[in-house]
């Protein structure tokens, strides 16, 4: 009787430590390795860049014509709110002073201060000017996330303007300048609210044809102005709500 010769299989590979085929290979990750990789250019750049020059003087230059504002109450919020930008006495902390926060900081001092200079004033901002900006977009978001403190109230906003407008005669400016929308009564017109508080900014009209289901929605578009830079009293909030609503 023939016998039949049994072939031996071999016994499967077994994995070594969880590996995905049968072989126990398991493939190399390769995002640790990119992320040292990246990691240490964006340090190479950063490094490098503290070597540029732009944005690496901070001398304050010399006051030379200093404005004089009609009370100290006035001046504290003007120097909390502005004086960073639109004069030479600027506080250069830590960040405004390592690339490329540097370079920010630089660009927008530099404009800050061709446009308005408290410490060399020259008259070329008028009240009409300075309300709008505070209205609207003054100071910039970039610097209140920054500087928190500078965020001005409705009622700060209006003596800013209010103050500015009794500084001028003392400055050099005309003394019968009417103190602008910024700094105005509180309105029971809508209308007029909308085109004085956003028209600074932007076209009116999409306020205008805004309708709220409810009271809490105009509130939260009303909120959102107000984040904008808008001033917006009680009062006028109460107007604008009926007729966001109505």
């Amino acid at each position: 009787m023939s016998q039949r010769r049994r072939t031996r299989r071999p016994p499967p590979a077994r994995s070594s430590g969880g590996g995905t085929g049968p072989t126990g290979y398991r493939p190399r990750r390769r995002w640790p390795r990119v992320l040292l990789w990246t990691v240490g250019i964006v340090a190479v750049l950063l490094v490098l860049a503290q070597f540029v020059p732009y944005g690496r003087d901070h001398t304050n230059p010399q006051a030379t014509n200093p404005f004089v504002w009609d009370s100290a109450a006035t001046e504290d919020i003007a120097r909390v709110a502005c004086y960073d930008c639109h004069s030479d006495e600027t506080k250069w902390w830590w960040a405004v002073k390592v690339a490329p926060f540097s370079w920010l900081a630089w660009h927008d001092i530099t404009d800050g201060r061709r446009r308005l200079n408290f410490s060399d004033w020259s008259g070329a901002v008028n009240a009409a000017e300075l309300a709008r900006a505070v209205s609207g977009h003054m100071p910039p978001q970039q610097y209140l996330l920054l500087h928190p403190s500078a965020r001005l109230s409705g009622d700060q906003k209006r003596q800013l303007v209010a103050g500015f407008v009794a500084s001028l005669p003392a400055n050099g400016g005309a003394a019968s300048q009417p103190v602008p929308a910024a700094s105005s009564a509180p309105s029971n017109d809508a209308v007029a609210i909308i085109d004085g508080r956003c028209g600074s900014c932007h076209a009116p009209d999409p306020a205008l044809q805004f309708r709220a289901a409810s009271a809490a929605e105009a509130n939260a578009l009303i909120d959102q102005m107000v984040q904008q830079g808008a001033t917006v009293s009680d009062q006028e909030r109460r107007v604008l709500v009926r007729s966001f609503t109505r």
